[in-house]
This record gives C-alpha cells, structure tokens and sequence, in this order.
C-alpha cells in the first residue's frame, strides 16, 4: 500500500468533486481532486443519497465502495480521514458521528455548522475523541493571501487600520433560515469573516443591518455591517447585495499601504510622494510579485489535515478558527433583529443563534 490514509466523502455533488470537470477554473478545486493529487491519501468510499450520482462519482475517480447512506459507509469501512461536502445542515450529525466512530481526521466544508450551539458540540466530540477536524475555509491556504498576510505582518502598508470587504451575488430565493441557515453573507461570506479574522485578529463588536424582504423565516437578501477588532482595526463589509454579478473583495487599507485581493484582483499600492500636489502623500501602485503558482488551497488544506494527524498541531483553519467564523455572522443577525445595537463578541451563549 504506498499511500498512508483511506478517504472517505461524504456528499457527491459540487465541490466534492463536479468542479474538476469546469474548464476555467485551476485546479485541483474540489475535496476528491486534491485528494488524488496527494500521495498520502486514497479515496476508497464515498456516500451520497442520489443513487445515480455516487455511481457517477464512484466512476469518475475510480472508487469501488459507494453507498447512499454514510452511517452504512462510517460502519462497515476503515476510514482515516472522512471529507465533509454535504450541505450545511448534515455537518454537525455527520462530524459528531465520524468522530466516534474512530476516524483520524475530518475536512469539512464551509460553513461549520447551523448553529454556534452545534460548531461548539461538534468541537467537543473532536477533541473528546482525538480527531482533528480542519474547516475548509480554502484561502487560508491560498499563496496570494498567505503573501497578503506577510506583507501586512512585515510593516510594507504599515499599521492596518480598515478592511472594506463584500461577497456580492444576486439576489437568492425564498429559502428558510432553519434549512439554509441565511444568505450570501452565511453561506460565502463565512470566507469574508474567516479572512477578516485571518489579517486583523479578534473582533470585539458588531453593529449590523439587514434586507429580509421575504420575512424573517427566510435567508435575507443582504447584510451590511460595522465591526471592531481588538487591536484597533475597523471593517465595512456586505454580503448579497443584490448584484447581477458576483464578487469577492477584500481591501486592507493600511498607514503607508493597501492591499486589494479577491476574486481576480491583486493589487498592492504604497504611500509615495504626490506627484500632483505639493506636501502631500498620495497611494502609487507598485509590483506585486507572483506567489509560487505550483502551490494549491485545496492541497494545502489536505496537507494541512494530514500535519494536524501527525504533530498534533493546530490547523491554519481549525474548527475553532470555523466557529469563530460562524460567530461574526450570527453577531450581524442579532444586531439587526436589534435595528444596529452593537453586539460583543464572544457571544452569550443566549445571543449565539440569531433569533428570527
């Protein structure tokens, strides 16, 4: 056997493993293509309740045991590591029943869970069992923003003082909040919160608003915010928005420099003389060197969990790092279903889940 850990995903859809096979993107860019680009590991089962689809996926990466039902797959084969792709509301049952049932390590897909409630269990049963359980929150292990991060870290843009960040989309259908969990700003601004938490640190406070046209049993249409770290940073961020496109941007503004990344933007700009006006400083665009492009966020995320196994290290996206994630969402919803009072982070156990 050359490789060192049998795979087991759960959920054959999208990110599982379908995007391979989408011309424009670079990959590998799903759970089941990094895994078969890493030598230590092997799939050898897969679960999925479409019947049709687990044999299509059981075809396209020439896996053998395939099964509807992932109670059936965790019993009968010996799993190292069980890779999460199921919707957001199976991931507590599915972490919490992986975890007794003697994996070694679980990837699970973003966001967390439901609930803080729910990420906060599923942390327990971990730690309670020894699994390591990383949160594929992927740029923390993108080369352009773990360079971002360096370059903020060695001083280049100064003291960072404002991140202006959104994930906008168009605008989403009447879903409900206990099935769907919220919006744009849950379901891919869980990356924009993580980021935020990646460069600035911890929050101490959320003053939030929201659009909720449909009412409040269903996911908004978007969510605006103010939040405030502790060491002194500020972030303006939205999620939805209602836009006919989608975009995905973050912009690190510092005292000699900024930083904008996203989704095909990488920009670094530096306080230079004005060559316009007299005294004054103006921001000039310089160079941004490329990162190493053989590097991969999806690998990294692997490799990351296998470390995590081997060490005993943290993961650079733990499932605490996910939690904490989930917590900056769930403080916007409850400041506005409070019309924008500010809300301290960590939260009470009483404000953890956004009440609607």
């Amino acid at each position: 056997m050359s490789f060192k850990y049998r795979v087991g995903i759960i959920g054959c859809g999208r990110i599982a493993g379908m995007l391979e096979d989408d011309p424009l993107r670079g990959k590998p860019c799903t759970h089941a293509g990094a895994f078969d680009q890493v030598h230590e590991t092997k799939i050898i089962a897969v679960s999925d309740i479409n019947k049709n689809r687990v044999n299509k996926f059981g075809k396209r990466w020439n896996v053998q045991n395939l099964y509807t039902n992932y109670h059936e797959m965790l019993n009968k084969e010996e799993i190292d590591i069980l890779s999460i792709a199921a919707w957001t509301r199976f991931h507590h049952e599915m972490v919490v029943s992986a975890a007794k049932s003697g994996v070694q390590g679980i990837f699970c897909e973003k966001p967390m869970a439901l609930s803080i409630e729910q990420a906060e269990e599923m942390l327990h049963v971990c730690n309670e069992n020894d699994v390591k359980i990383v949160i594929n929150h992927e740029r923390r292990w993108d080369p352009y923003y773990l360079k971002a991060k360096k370059i903020i870290e060695k001083g280049k843009i100064g003291e960072l003082k404002t991140i202006i960040g959104n994930v906008l989309d168009r605008p989403h259908k009447t879903k409900k909040v206990e099935l769907y969990g919220g919006g744009t700003m849950f379901h891919d601004g869980t990356h924009l919160t993580d980021l935020l938490r990646f460069f600035a640190g911890d929050p101490e406070w959320v003053s939030g608003y929201e659009e909720r046209s449909f009412g409040v049993e269903y996911i908004e249409h978007t969510v605006f915010g103010l939040i405030r770290f502790l060491k002194g940073t500020k972030a303006f961020i939205e999620g939805g928005g209602c836009r006919n496109y989608f975009n995905f941007e973050l912009d690190l503004q510092g005292t000699e420099g900024r930083i904008i990344i996203g989704n095909g933007t990488k920009e670094l700009y530096i306080t230079q003389k004005s060559k316009k006006f007299s005294d004054f400083n103006e921001l000039e665009r310089v160079e941004l060197s490329e990162p190493d492009q053989n590097a991969n966020s999806f690998i990294g995320g692997v490799k990351d969990l296998i470390r995590c196994i081997e060490t005993g290290c943290k993961s650079n996206s733990s499932g605490e790092d996910g939690k904490k994630a989930l917590e900056i969402i769930f403080a916007l919803y409850q400041s506005a279903k409070n019309d924008g009072k500010r809300i301290s982070i960590p939260l009470s156990e009483n404000a953890a889940v956004a009440e609607y």
